[in-house]
């Protein structure tokens, strides 16, 4: 009778949830192992957080937890073996929320910090990260925030785009949905548009190109040649999709982490005598200055189409000396023009 009673008391609600509620926090901070959330309960509410019960049967008391978290505080957390440990794939209880001025905060951040910003990944993955905690409506404030910020920078756009597609990437970005599109590219040789599946994580208005575009992580693409496989992220220009559809697919609470490509480059010195830019797509990392005026520019980009398309204003001025796969592009385009111009002779 006693040991019932010493376990009723032990497994009261308010004992259960706050181990419960330690639990999500540790996962908050990052993905755990099974030893670092009973670390994290046991620092919280004291080593008799599971009473007397040691080894495999405090384990089986964590898994009762996780069920609860999962069940009744609608927290899904599971464990991701590519990442190794429990991550919080998505709320239904919302673990936040914030007032209207720092959602507008947020849009601001979103739209503000370009992938060619410094600190652009931390930014967004702290965005991304308060985002998953809010409220579905919430979310959506966040987009309509972004949607007026968006339209105010975006008047020179020509391109047509349909209010029912823009309404449903709005929606698919709030409620962290992937989406299925066709999509005409003029790299398509068939000029047939293709369908593709993609992860929907950004939508922003390019200044310099004056377009809308979708940031998204492309998992395949259909066309006639049947299913090609993609696993890397495409920026995909909104007046080219057409038949935007919803999936049942959630995102997963971090975005991928894109590729890396190493740039260098070298300025002739009539360009870089008064200063080196920043290329839009291309982070500059270091900057080597010589004698003659000249300067050596080492940097990283996601894409080495639009790193490629950033360089080639610079004309004979700029030559690029590696990474690999952007100078052997770099080659191709330069290659295809003087082929074209050849023509002319």
């Amino acid at each position: 009778m006693k040991s019932r009673l010493a376990r009723g008391i032990r497994d009261s609600q308010w004992s259960v949830l706050c181990r419960c509620l330690a639990i999500i926090r540790r996962v908050q901070r990052g993905p755990a192992d099974g030893e670092d959330l009973l670390r994290a309960v046991l620092e919280q509410e004291g080593p008799n957080a599971y009473g007397d019960d040691e080894g495999e049967a405090r384990r089986i008391r964590l898994e009762k937890d996780l069920a609860r978290i999962r069940d009744k505080l609608g927290v899904e957390i599971y464990a991701d073996r590519q990442i190794g440990g429990y991550v919080i794939r998505d709320t239904w209880l919302p673990l936040l929320d914030l007032p209207d001025e720092d959602l507008a905060t947020i849009a601001w951040l979103e739209q503000t910090f370009g992938h060619d910003s410094p600190q652009h990944d931390e930014v967004h993955a702290l965005l991304g990260r308060l985002r998953l905690y809010l409220p579905p409506n919430r979310r959506a404030e966040i987009e309509r925030r972004r949607n007026t910020l968006l339209v105010d920078l975006g008047q020179r756009d020509q391109d047509e785009i349909p209010a029912t597609l823009w309404d449903a990437l709005t929606r698919a970005l709030s409620e962290r949905r992937r989406v299925e599109f066709l999509y005409q590219s003029p790299r398509y040789s068939d000029g047939i548009p293709h369908r593709h599946v993609v992860d929907p994580w950004e939508r922003y208005f390019d200044t310099v190109r004056g377009h809308y575009y979708l940031h998204g992580w492309c998992h395949y693409s259909l066309g006639p040649q049947g299913r090609e496989e993609q696993g890397h992220y495409i920026d995909y220009r909104l007046g080219r999709m057409r038949e935007l559809q919803l999936l049942p697919e959630k995102l997963p609470p971090q975005p991928p982490p894109a590729p890396h490509y190493r740039v260098e480059y070298e300025l002739a010195p009539e360009l870089a005598r008064l200063g080196v830019s920043r290329p839009r797509g291309i982070r500059i990392l270091q900057v080597e200055r010589h004698e003659d005026g000249s300067a050596r520019v080492l940097g990283q980009a996601e894409s080495l189409f639009w790193a490629a398309q950033a360089l080639l204003p610079y004309g004979a001025g700029c030559r690029v000396l590696g990474g690999p796969q952007l100078r052997r592009q770099m080659q191709e385009i330069v290659r295809k023009m003087a082929e074209i111009y050849a023509e002319d002779e």
